[in-house]
């Protein structure tokens, strides 16, 4: 399994294009990366199987139903983010964009159900604090967890946004990553890739 970044300029928003042997993909957050996603495919000569999202803030969704409709896959985001993804007020994109994004996926997931679209199945792991349905996917074999805007490089999700909450996403981290085998590797919505291991000596071994 090979990860790519697509890195956005100019909401330093990280989109991750997954490839596995058989040159299928998966793209993870699509912010504003449509053109350079499509690009990515061609390239490569991928075949896109599906778009993940680890929560509905504006800068990780914006290109998603683009892409959705321009490859006919389905958007995969948390059951517990459906109104957050719904509403422009609480992605923030009335906001920030000239338009609010309404988004609703195509198929609507939970904590511990495996999304199987590429040869190596990945997990999903309930993370809620930066968003209420905020979620990673973890791909055991490859030791690899994708965090969204829960856990960065020596930092953590903001919550100071509608619907944040701060007490939860300390839970998060502490139970449900920090928990991880110590060399698996992050990669986070924003900044550079990290390890648990090195997050959890930065931030104690409880946060």
């Amino acid at each position: 399994m090979t990860v790519y970044l697509l890195a956005n300029n100019e909401y330093d928003e990280n989109c991750y294009c997954v490839l596995d042997n058989g040159h299928h993909c998966l793209v993870i957050d699509p912010g504003c990366q449509a053109q350079s996603v499509k690009d990515f495919l061609r390239e490569e000569e991928a075949e896109l199987r599906g778009i993940l999202l680890t929560h509905g803030h504006f800068d990780h969704i914006t290109s998603a139903q683009e892409l959705s409709e321009w490859a006919g896959v389905p958007i995969i985001a948390a059951k517990a983010e459906a109104a957050l993804l719904k509403d422009p007020s609480l992605n923030l994109s009335a906001f920030a964009l000239n338009k609010g994004i309404s988004l609703v996926p195509t198929r609507l997931v939970e904590d511990g159900e495996t999304i199987d679209i590429l040869y190596e199945p990945l997990q999903v792991i309930a993370t809620p604090g930066h968003t209420p349905g905020g979620v990673c996917y973890y791909m055991e074999d490859d030791g690899i967890v994708f965090t969204g805007d829960t856990l960065f490089r020596e930092a953590v999700g903001r919550t100071d946004f509608p619907l944040s909450d701060s007490e939860a996403l300390t839970k998060s981290i502490n139970e449900r990553l920090f928990v991880l085998p110590p060399k698996t590797e992050v990669y986070p919505g924003h900044g550079r890739s990290t390890y648990i291991a090195h997050e959890r000596k930065v931030h104690g071994q409880a946060y």
